[in-house]
This record gives structure tokens, C-alpha cells and sequence, in this order.
């Protein structure tokens, strides 16, 4: 494959963040494609298919009317943005032409957990960098990034019960994840084996032996990364371990912190009473991995952020089951070609398809906001769809509980179940800016990303998926057990709030700072084509 083609995926994300945010000045579509004025002439960037919220482009780049290389354009236009943006962006574009190629004619249906989240090679689909990695190498990213699918070893530490902070349940998880991973025994008994992320090993060493841990040396389980670097998997273990790095990729510096710690017990207390006994009755298909546990170092001043790791629940054990899918792996093209979608539907019912989806994984999400006020990001990585026999969607995994959060209206009712709920947990927020988040991250980053895919396969038109969408929110709307304002807004709303990933990094904000509020900071409104005179073409 030429380079070129290899740089498309890089240049996609880029023009389509650029593009959704209005910040080429200048730009426009026409018949030979989209044209962008420069400092050096004009740049035409032909076109390989268009839908409303998303475009294809394709090689062939003319600058001033000369041929361009793919990544020669790249640069061109991040230059003006700032010095250390446009470092972002090569770095990540040199990450995207570095990732492995995937088969064409690999079939999703077949793909096991570990498969399905090493299918994502090149990831968020609108974003100016979504492969940087600040502070990781070439090496390294070989070793643990996802889309190389490496297996390493985890290290293990020996602590001091005193400087291991981490409630009764993590301990007893833990010692029973030593075992399973083989980690080596301290020579002292009274010690406890704490797991870090090799690479957080190295880069943390002297916080680590400050703390008064000692490295043990490697475990003899095989870890991969999932779709998220800093979560591994491992078929032995009983746990998916989600572990701080201290490393910014794309919008975030990966340490985690207390609050998120806290919000995922708070949810794994809530879904062990009647809210989750309520949930399971009402939405059998749809699965929760809890993160009720977690374990760090601690010294003085409390415990380090910088060794937290999270216990999340691992049900997929076994590598000769297939799924559940993730998302973003179904929707990512291949480039110069189409998506998982087209291996995975083929000449089916892509709108039974998609309506079926709409019914499995989104109306839970829709109704855990409008019963429970309970508000999950699941975006299409969090987001995972299991299959049936017939290749159809059958139930959907949602994972990240520290991404969750609740709507105020609604706390003094959840609070009956969960003591202290949401006590220095930051992710409690009014009914606008929940709405807000939960509209970006489901309905702009999931559902209309994948009707958008599946329009630019060829799979269906988009008109008719639109159809189905308002058709599926209207009888939601109409059979709601809870509140219907944000049904309203779905239908009826002239905007739909969405993030703005192209301001985000130039400006260089570290998402994982603040609260949900902070979020908004680079917030825009994308026209609602449910609401619009384009409406009434579907």
C-alpha cells in the first residue's frame, strides 16, 4: 500500500474535525472535490464520498495545481494552528501510517474480545490527532499500543500494607490476580503484590521506590491493550486492569484520578440494588462492566495518583468465542475502501440492522437518563455490540463507569441506595449540560456516525436511515417510562451539542482535568437533520 493511501486515515480525521468546526477558512466543496486556501495556493483534496456529518477523502492532493503528497497537505494545514499542535498531528499521523494493515476480507462476526478491540487501528474517525502519544516513542507504542496487538507481561510490585491504599475487596481481587498471573512471591509475606503498567514502571520508577515499593519482576500471564492503551486484557484473569499513564494521548493526560475512582463505585453500589435490579428486568441484553475496586501507592499526602489502577470486570475469558464488537471497529474503513459494516452486513437488511441497534444499545442509554437520570459516555469505544447468529445485533457491553455520570433532579432518589453517593465524585450536573454530553457522546459520536458509515458504504441511504432514527426516537418518546425532555430535544431541537476536538487540542486541554462543566469549554452545535427543512426529503 503507498503512503499516501496509509496517510488518508490521518488526513480524514483531521479535515472532518476541521471541517465540523469551522476553522479553514475559506474552504468549500466543490466538483473536484474540497478546496482549501493556503499561504501557498490553493490545495484540492478530492473527495471519496459525502454524507451529512462526515466525508471521505482519497488520494490524488493537487497544491497550486502540482501533485502533493498526502502527508505534505497534512502538515500544510496544521502549520498555522501552532508549533506544538502540528507536532501532535505528525506524531500522530506517522502513528496511523505505522499501524498494521488489517485484511479486507477479515470477518467481524469471527473477531474474540481481544480481536475486535485491535480492529480500531487508527482511532476517534474527527479528531486532528487521534493517534499523538506525548511522551511515548516508536518502540514503545510497537509493545503496547492496541493496534499492534503485542502481548507483554504486567511488573509487579512488593508493598508495605501501609503504603497500599485500597479497600478490602480490591486486596482479596488482587491477591487472587497474583496467582492467576503467576507474579512473582516478596520475600517478605506480609507484603502485597500491586501490578503496574510496564511502561508506567519505567516512567514512574523513582515515585514508585519512593514510596517504599520494590519492582518484583514480570508476571507470566500475556496482557494486550484494549481500544483505550492504558486498560489491558488478559484471557487468565478475572479482572481488566485500567491503569494510569503518565502520558497525554490525543486530549487527555491518562493518570487517573480519585474522583473517577469514585464514581465507579459509586455506580458499581447502584447497579447491586433495586436501580440495577430495575435495569436488568427492563434491559436483559445490556451489560455494565462494573469497576467497584481499585489499589495505589500512598505516602504521606495521601494516595499517588500517578500507580492507581482500576478493577474492571472481565466476563470475556475464553479467545474461541467471538465478540462482543466494538463499535469504532466496526465503522473504522479500511483505507481506499469501506468498513467492518460492509464484511459484517453485506447484501443484508442494513436498516433491520440498524434499528435493531437503535433498539438494543441505545434505547437503555436513552431511558437510564430519562428513569434514573443516569448518564453513561458511551461513545463508540466504550460501546460494545454483541451478535446473534444472523450477524444482528443481540445485546450491547458499556464500559469506562468512570466516565458516568448523574443528573442533580435525580439524587436524593439515587442517594437512597448508595450512601454518600457522588462525594467528591464531580460528575453530578444540570439536566442542559447532561443532556449536552450525553447527546455528544451517543447520539453525534455513535448513532449518527455509524447511519453515517453505513450511508457512505453504500449500504443504505441516508434518508431512510434518518427515517428510522426519528421514527425509533418518536416511539421511545411515546413509551418512556421517565422524563421526555430529552426526546424532545432529539426530534424537536433545531441543534445537537457536540465537542469540538479540533479546538480541544489546539488549545492544548487536558480533558481529565474538572468536572463535566469543563467539557463544554469547546463545545458546538451541529444542525439537527430531524428538525431542519432537510427533514422532510426522508
Amino acid at each position: 500500500m503507498s503512503e499516501d493511501l496509509r496517510d488518508i486515515p490521518a488526513l480524514d480525521a483531521f479535515l472532518n474535525a476541521a471541517l465540523r468546526e469551522n476553522v479553514l477558512t475559506g474552504a468549500r466543496i466543490g466538483e473536484n472535490g474540497l478546496a482549501i486556501p493556503t499561504g501557498r495556493g490553493k490545495l484540492l483534496v478530492p473527495l471519496a464520498g459525502q454524507a451529512r456529518f462526515r466525508l471521505r477523502f482519497r488520494p490524488g492532493l493537487r497544491l497550486a495545481g502540482r501533485p502533493c503528497p498526502v502527508a505534505e497537505g497534512l502538515a500544510l494545514l496544521a502549520h498555522p494552528f501552532g508549533q506544538v499542535f502540528a507536532a501532535r498531528v505528525g506524531d500522530s499521523a506517522m502513528a496511523i501510517r505505522r499501524a498494521p494493515w488489517r485484511a479486507a476480507d477479515d470477518d467481524p462476526a469471527l473477531w474474540n474480545f481481544q480481536q475486535a478491540e485491535t480492529a480500531m487501528r487508527y482511532g476517534h474517525p474527527c479528531h486532528p490527532n487521534p493517534r499523538s502519544r506525548d511522551e511515548m516513542n516508536a518502540q514503545d507504542a510497537r509493545r503496547y499500543a492496541p493496534e499492534f496487538g503485542t502481548g507483554f507481561a504486567l511488573t509487579w510490585l512488593a508493598v508495605p500494607r501501609e503504603a497500599v491504599a485500597a479497600p478490602a475487596g480490591a486486596l482479596v481481587r488482587l491477591a487472587r490476580l497474583a496467582r492467576a498471573d503467576g507474579a512473582p512471591e516478596p520475600a517478605d509475606s506480609r507484603h502485597i503484590r500491586l501490578p503496574v503498567h510496564p511502561w508506567q514502571a519505567v516512567a514512574q520508577a523513582d515515585r514508585i521506590a519512593a514510596a517504599g515499593a520494590r519492582i518484583l519482576g514480570e508476571g507470566q500471564g500475556e496482557w494486550r491493550a484494549t481500544a483505550s492503551m492504558r486498560t489491558l486484557h488478559g484471557w487468565h484473569a478475572d479482572v481488566m486492569l485500567k491503569m494510569s499513564l503518565s502520558l497525554r494521548l490525543t486530549n487527555s493526560t491518562r493518570v487517573l484520578h480519585p474522583r473517577e475512582i469514585r464514581r465507579g463505585a459509586d455506580l458499581a453500589a447502584l447497579l447491586d440494588g433495586p436501580v440495577g435490579q430495575d435495569l436488568r428486568a427492563r434491559f436483559p441484553q445490556m451489560h455494565i462492566l462494573r469497576e467497584a475496586h481499585h489499589a495505589a501507592l500512598r505516602n504521606g499526602a495521601g494516595l499517588i495518583p500517578e500507580t492507581l489502577v482500576s478493577l474492571r470486570d472481565n466476563p470475556f475469558r475464553d479467545p474461541r468465542r467471538s465478540g462482543p464488537v466494538m463499535l469504532g471497529s466496526l465503522c473504522e474503513p479500511v483505507p481506499g475502501g469501506g468498513s467492518a459494516l460492509v464484511r459484517l452486513i453485506g447484501a443484508g437488511d442494513a436498516r433491520g440492522w440498524f434499528r435493531r441497534f437503535l433498539r438494543i444499545a441505545i434505547l437503555p442509554l436513552l431511558e437510564l437518563r430519562a428513569t434514573h437520570g443516569l448518564l453513561f459516555g458511551a461513545h463508540q469505544q466504550n460501546m460494545m455490540i454483541g451478535l446473534d447468529a444472523d450477524r444482528a445485533p443481540v445485546s450491547v457491553w458499556l464500559r469506562d463507569c468512570q466516565g458516568t455520570g448523574r443528573l442533580a433532579d435525580f439524587h436524593d432518589r439515587l442517594a437512597q441506595h448508595c450512601p454518600d453517593l457522588g462525594r467528591d465524585a464531580g460528575n453530578v450536573v444540570t439536566a442542559e449540560l447532561g443532556d449536552a454530553l450525553l447527546t455528544y457522546y451517543v447520539v453525534v459520536n455513535g448513532v449518527l456516525h455509524l447511519l453515517s458509515t453505513m450511508a457512505l458504504d453504500g449500504l443504505a441511504h441516508e434518508d431512510d436511515l434518518l427515517r428510522d432514527w426519528r421514527d425509533f426516537l418518536a416511539v421511545a418518546r411515546r413509551e418512556s417510562q421517565g422524563q421526555r425532555v430529552l426526546y424532545d430535544k432529539l426530534l424537536d431541537g433545531e441543534g445537537l451539542p457536540c465537542k469540538g476536538n479540533f479546538e480541544t487540542s489546539r488549545r492544548g486541554v487536558n480533558e481529565a482535568d474538572g468536572d463535566g462543566g469543563g467539557q463544554l469549554a469547546s463545545f458546538l452545535t451541529l444542525p439537527n437533520p430531524l428538525s431542519t427543512p432537510e427533514r422532510h426529503r426522508a
